[in-house]
């Protein structure tokens, strides 16, 4: 018997590659009433999402099995701290009263954005991820530049696909480090109140 000819053809993508700075983490404990809002930890250098797990690989008469076990998915962040910033002390309580925290990955990209309706009106969302994370470790390194934390949250089941919403003044006032000002505008240090 003659074998049938298969083409189905290829995919390619040819998109500018994602910017690592799109990606934000938010934070939130979870004794944070309903209404509350996310935390951005402030000045993230880094951030690493670990979509592990174990599988059972056995050997028998008839050939290797492979099969799934376990999700191990995992968040590990790195900032520099700030006063005002919130989210290493969510993270040190968490840890000490031995509860989770909720955590977002989100990509706040324009090219991933979507739109979802709510009554009239229209919202901004982005891709995102959500899962409780129980603190691994928290390290605050007090060397000798930046004071600098990095912890790790393990990902109770596995990560869950979803939107965060963000509005273009949300994005705008988060991405802002400096912000034009006129002479005798303001006082103090940047950020501070006038």
């Amino acid at each position: 018997m003659a074998e049938t000819f298969v083409d189905n053809g290829v995919e390619a993508v040819t998109a500018d590659p994602t910017l690592a700075k799109s990606i934000w983490y938010f934070l939130q404990s979870i004794d944070e009433p309903v209404g509350s809002k996310a935390i951005l930890p402030s000045h993230q250098t880094d951030g690493e999402t670990d979509y592990g797990g174990d599988s059972i690989d056995e050997q028998t008469k008839f050939g290797r099995i492979v099969m799934p076990s376990t999700n191990e998915d995992s968040i590990e962040l790195t900032t520099y701290v700030a006063p005002g910033d919130k989210s290493v002390e969510i993270i040190k309580q968490a840890k000490h009263d031995g509860k989770p925290v909720k955590v977002w990955r989100v990509v706040v990209d324009k090219r991933f954005a979507t739109e979802e309706q709510d009554g009239d009106t229209t919202h901004q969302v982005f891709p995102a991820e959500f899962g409780y994370g129980i603190v691994d470790e928290l390290d605050v390194s007090d060397g000798d530049d930046l004071v600098e934390a990095d912890y790790t949250l393990n990902i109770t089941g596995k990560l869950v696909d979803g939107t965060f919403p963000l509005t273009d003044e949300q994005i705008s006032a988060l991405e802002a480090v400096v912000k034009f000002e006129r002479p005798g505008e303001t006082t103090g240090e940047p950020g501070a109140s006038k």
